[in-house]
């Protein structure tokens, strides 16, 4: 992964405004398998942070979300893949649906992102979002002022990640 090109984003509503967090760091690795100059299938999708990476330009915010996710009880955010669905690849575009296991403050749940990305230049580029619901992962949404700012439950994650083809 080229880290300094890649980011992840998460953004969700509240009661005041729509806000945005992103992971400071993250690892993600992507085995792709290649026929001839084509995207022939993904082999393997893992990506891993620190819950403690994330972060905003509201430092109460990034307090919040922390404390949401039980930052310090459940440490590390990670991601497996299991299967990859409907991929299909034309010349040096492809896409389809990645599916696998997330584990966020402490629980583990499967759920499938569509993606789509490109090559060219010995560059992978790979796009994708996923709306989740935080109760689903049993974390309460973040509150400020006395609960008079509440975030919602729906929150979107993106990401835009580049590799270098080795």
């Amino acid at each position: 992964m080229v880290p300094a090109s890649s980011t992840f984003t998460i953004q969700g509503t509240s009661s005041l405004h729509d806000w945005e967090e992103k992971l400071e760091k993250f690892n993600v690795d992507l085995s792709l398998k290649m026929k001839e100059k084509e995207i022939a299938g993904i082999e393997k999708v893992s990506f891993y942070c620190k819950s403690a990476s994330i972060t905003s330009e509201n430092s109460l915010m990034t307090k919040k979300t922390l404390e949401a996710l039980q930052a310090e009880k459940y440490p590390e955010i990670i991601f497996t893949l299991v299967s990859v669905d409907k991929l299909v690849s034309k010349g040096n575009s492809f896409s389809g649906t990645v599916t696998g296991d997330i584990k966020l403050a402490g629980v583990t749940k499967r759920i499938s992102i569509p993606c789509a990305g490109s090559s060219s230049n010995n560059l992978i580029t790979l796009k994708g979002s996923k709306s989740l619901s935080l109760a689903e992962y049993k974390i309460k949404p973040p509150t400020a002022m006395l609960g008079t700012l509440k975030t919602g439950d729906q929150i979107t994650v993106a990401f835009d990640l580049k590799f270098k083809v080795n």
